[in-house]
């Protein structure tokens, strides 16, 4: 349960991060409303704990 649960977490890390560096569109523009930076600390605040719980699991 941990593992999978890792996996989506680092998954919607990464997915945050493509949106992140493609650029704001329609759909995506809320996410830019003050700048990059708050995004990105999110995605990070979802992807290091998802691969700290992957690599215990392990």
């Amino acid at each position: 349960m941990k593992k999978t649960l890792s996996i989506i977490m680092i998954i919607i890390g990464f997915c945050l991060i493509v949106v992140i560096k493609i650029g704001p569109s329609k759909e995506t523009s809320w996410l830019f409303t003050y700048g990059d930076l708050i995004p990105m600390l999110i995605a990070a605040v979802i992807i290091i704990p998802g691969w700290i719980m992957y690599k215990k699991s392990k």
